[in-house]
C-alpha cells in the first residue's frame, strides 16, 4: 500500500490525487486535505473527475478539512505528501503541516511560479523535496467535482540534486523512489518523465503561466482564445521574450522560439481552460502574480533590466486583487 497525501487539494490536486487513487496496478490510499465545502461533497459522494468523456468517482478517500487546526500523531505519515496549495500560501502551509511533512518520506511541490523551493527549504530537508512541473490543466466545476479541462507534459526531480547525489546510499533510495512516482504518476496517465535539471523546466513551464495567465485573467477569456487574436498573441509573445530576457541574464539557458512554440501548445492543447489567475480573479480571490509575472519584475529590478510589459500586467492584475 502506497500512502499519498495532498496539502491544499484544489483543482490540480484533486486532479493528480484522484487519478493516482483510480489505478489499478498498485494499492494507494489517498488523504486529501481541502476546503470544507470540498472535503463534505467527497465524504459524501466521492471525487468526481471528468476527463474527456470518462466520469471517474473515487471513493475511500480519507479527507480532511484543511481549516481545522487538528492534532496530528505519528500515525498520520505519507511515502509521497504533496503540496498543491497556492504558491502564496507556502509558509502557512508548511507551520499548520510541518508535524506531518516531518513524518513523510517525500514532499512534492505541485504548484505554479518561481522560487517555491527557497521557501520551502527553510522547513524541511532539502534532500526529502521533489518537484513536479505539468502543463495538464483542471477547475473544481462545484466542491466534489473536477473537470480535466487538458491533457499536457509531466516532469518530476529533485530541485536540490546535487544534495541528493552527495550521499551515495541515500541517492539510490531516492532514485528508486522516484521511478515509483513516475510509474505511479503514468499508470494515470500523466505522461509523467523523470528530469535531471528541473529548474529548466521550472522556468519553462513559470514562463508559460507568464504568457497565459495574466492576460487570460484581465481578458477572461479560454487560454485557446488567446491565440486567436493577433493582437493578444503578439502580447503574450512579448511578455515571454521580456521573461526569457531575465531568465538568460541569470544564466539560465532558454530559448526564446522555444518558450513561446510551448507556450502556444499549452495554450492549445487546455483550449477550454480557464487559467488559474481567471479562476481566482473570477471568484475574487488572490491571485499567484507576484510568484510569476510579479517575479519577473523583480527579478529585472535586480538585474537592472527593464520588463514593462510584465510590470504592466502586474500591475493591472493586483489593481484587480484590490
Amino acid at each position: 500500500m502506497i500512502k499519498i497525501g495532498f496539502i491544499g487539494a484544489g483543482a490540480i490536486g484533486s486532479l493528480f490525487g484522484g487519478c493516482l487513487a483510480n489505478i489499478k496496478e498498485k494499492k494507494v490510499k489517498l488523504t486529501l486535505f481541502c476546503t470544507t465545502k470540498h472535503a463534505n461533497a467527497i465524504k459524501k459522494h466521492g471525487l468526481r473527475i471528468k476527463r474527456d468523456k470518462e466520469i471517474i468517482v473515487v471513493k475511500n478517500i480519507e479527507v480532511y478539512d484543511k481549516s481545522i487546526n487538528y492534532s496530528f500523531n505519528n500515525a498520520l505519515n505519507f511515502d509521497y505528501l504533496f503540496l498543491s496549495t497556492k504558491t502564496y500560501d507556502i509558509e502557512q502551509a508548511m507551520i499548520q503541516y510541518i508535524e506531518i511533512i516531518k513524518n513523510s518520506k517525500w514532499l512534492i511541490i505541485l504548484q505554479n511560479g518561481l522560487g517555491n523551493e527557497d521557501l520551502i527549504k527553510e522547513y524541511v530537508d532539502k534532500k526529502k523535496i521533489m518537484r513536479i512541473i505539468t502543463s495538464h490543466g483542471a477547475i473544481v466545476s462545484k466542491p466534489g467535482c473536477i473537470l480535466h479541462t487538458g491533457k499536457g507534459f509531466t516532469y518530476i526531480g529533485f530541485p536540490y540534486s546535487n544534495n541528493v547525489e552527495k550521499d551515495p546510499t541515500l541517492f539510490q533510495k531516492a532514485l528508486a523512489d522516484i521511478r515509483e512516482l513516475n510509474s505511479i504518476l503514468n499508470y494515470a496517465h500523466f505522461d509523467s518523465n523523470i528530469e535531471n535539471n528541473i529548474l529548466i523546466k521550472t522556468w519553462q513551464k513559470a514562463i508559460v503561466n507568464i504568457g497565459i495567465n495574466a492576460i487570460g485573467a484581465l481578458t477572461r477569456l479560454n487560454n485557446g482564445k488567446l491565440l486567436e487574436r493577433e493582437i493578444l498573441r503578439d502580447l503574450l509573445d512579448q511578455t515571454i521574450k521580456e521573461a526569457v530576457n531575465v531568465a538568460q541574464k541569470m544564466n539560465i539557458i532558454l530559448s526564446y522560439d522555444d518558450c513561446i512554440t510551448l507556450a502556444h501548445s499549452v495554450a492549445e492543447k487546455t483550449y477550454n481552460n480557464k487559467n488559474s489567475m481567471l479562476q481566482d480573479v473570477l471568484k475574487g480571490r488572490r491571485t499567484e502574480i507576484d510568484f510569476l509575472n510579479g517575479k519577473i519584475v523583480k527579478l529585472a529590478e535586480n538585474l537592472t533590466i527593464k520588463v514593462p510589459v510584465n510590470k504592466i500586467l502586474t500591475t493591472l492584475i493586483k489593481g484587480l486583487e484590490n
